[in-house]
């Protein structure tokens, strides 16, 4: 028997053994027609699919997910540190162009392509 069998059942039963007036009755019936008439009709909204789940998943149980969700946001947040420690500060960048405008050396030598080979074999 499954559940659907089983309540009709039940249904079934409930029904043989009320012995309601009919004025009752029709009260019954006019107050649920009343409360269907005020019940709110849930319109559709535009919302992805997915959201519904990581909502549910980020406010409950931890499940692989919600783990691999919040895996997801550490690794990404070391990266993000890893990238602000190595970009260059101010100071770096500042220290660089003094010693190029406080250098011996003109600045198109910098620029030269073959200036670099010349450094490397210079340092050997």
């Amino acid at each position: 028997m499954n559940e659907r069998e089983f309540g009709f059942q039940i249904k079934q039963q409930l029904d043989r053994s009320l012995n309601l007036e009919p004025a009752t009755l029709e009260r019954l019936k006019t107050a649920r027609q009343r409360a269907l008439a005020r019940q709110r009709v849930a319109e559709p909204a535009f919302v992805p699919v997915w959201a519904g789940a990581v909502i549910g998943r980020l406010s409950g149980n931890p499940t692989a997910a919600g783990v691999a969700l919040g895996g997801a946001a550490l690794i990404l947040a070391l990266v993000g540190v890893q990238y602000w420690q190595r970009a260059p500060t101010v100071e770096e960048i500042e220290e660089i162009d003094a010693a190029l405008l406080t250098s011996d050396l003109p600045i198109n030598a910098y620029l030269d392509k073959n200036f670099d080979t010349w450094l490397k074999r210079s340092q050997h």
